[in-house]
């Protein structure tokens, strides 16, 4: 195998079982209520055209000196989703852009340190992408898409501010991160048996 074949199929292949994981949970572990979100399915179709370039440019060899960091990104990502599947494997969340409301909220697993570890694993991901690629093309859609996280997280939060669970869900806000932990450490929130909602 050459030097340039070995990063293109590892890369690729890291890439791919991400991907292929995050499609199957759209079906296969979230909910909606009738018809898909208009905000998911923009989404799901940014996402699409993105990886698809993506892997149209690693096919031509357009890999940056960083792939081993995009690595390193990916299992990552891949690592943290597989928590937060578990941790909500009894409690099936909605997907992005859902109106539904707020009935429990969550604080086992990767909630312990942040509010949405889905959308935490997913910019991994993408992050990924962008150092892998030679590119700008592969950040600017990596960017626009982080964009598009952080409005259904707004979104989600903004619900929770008008729920019966406002007050629980401020408290918890004060303590976690967005998407990557808060710091110290000693601020993480002992896991609780109830159930919850990102």
């Amino acid at each position: 195998m050459t030097d340039f074949a070995t990063p293109t199929v590892l890369v690729t292949c890291f890439s791919t079982t991400c991907f292929l994981a995050f499609c199957w949970a759209l079906k296969g572990h979230f909910r909606w209520h009738g018809h898909m979100p208009a905000g998911m399915r923009m989404l799901t179709a940014m996402s699409l055209v993105a990886f698809g370039s993506f892997l149209a440019g690693c096919s031509d060899g357009s890999l940056g000196s960083l792939w081993p960091c995009a690595i390193i990104s990916f299992t990552g990502s891949l690592a943290l989703f597989t928590w937060t599947l578990r941790a909500t494997r009894r409690t099936r969340l909605t997907v992005a852009f859902s109106e539904d409301r707020p009935t429990f909220l969550l604080r086992e697993g990767p909630y312990r340190y942040v509010r949405h570890p889905f959308y935490s694993a997913y910019l991994l991901f993408w992050f990924g992408t962008a150092v892998a690629s030679a590119g700008y093309a592969s950040w600017a859609a990596a960017v626009a898409i982080a964009f598009v996280y952080w409005l259904a997280s707004n979104q989600e939060e903004e619900k929770f501010s008008h729920s019966e669970l406002a007050e629980a869900y401020a408290a918890y806000r004060a303590v976690t991160g967005r998407f990557i932990p808060c710091i110290p450490w000693i601020m993480r929130i002992p896991a609780i048996s109830e159930n919850a909602h990102v």
